[in-house]
């Protein structure tokens, strides 16, 4: 089975056994920033990928920054931030307009894995007397092992 096909294989199983495309009800009822989904796509062990993550909020925030880590894989931010992503089009995030911060990943795995990743989002809450707010989000990278790798 090829690289792509095995990818894809993978995400289906994946998808299938986690409902990874349904919102929850709790999801539902929040109102402060959020992933959309708290899985990121699938990448092949080192081989650095940039990937994204989906955002939405319920309130409008302002001046966001994420960062990541992760056990074993490297992560590099967008030239324009240098130690930290934000969001596409700005640093705000408004109600009804999702949109994505980007990372690169390398992980340093030779097996299939599902590696957490720490996302930490600190943004303030807009205005003339904005509050500062942190808070962590767990997500999930999948990893095939890449067999190029080993040779």
């Amino acid at each position: 089975m090829n690289g792509t096909r095995r990818i894809a294989v993978l995400a289906a199983a994946v998808m299938a056994a986690t409902g990874l495309m349904t919102a929850t009800p709790a999801a539902a009822g929040h109102h402060g920033p959020r992933p959309i989904i708290h899985w990121i796509e699938i990448v092949q062990a080192h081989e650095p990928t940039w990937v994204k993550v989906w955002w939405t909020t319920g309130r409008r925030i302002c001046d966001a920054e994420v960062t990541v880590r992760g056990e074993d894989v490297g992560i590099v931010y967008p030239e324009n931030t240098g130690s930290y992503t934000s969001f596409r089009r700005d640093a705000d995030l408004k109600p009804g307009r999702p949109d994505y911060t980007a990372f690169k990943v390398d992980a340093d795995y030779d097996r299939n894995t599902l590696v957490p990743l720490e996302a930490t989002l600190t943004y303030n809450t807009c205005g003339s007397q904005a509050v500062e707010k942190a808070r962590i989000y767990w997500l999930r990278l999948p990893v095939l092992r890449n067999p190029d790798h080993d040779r």
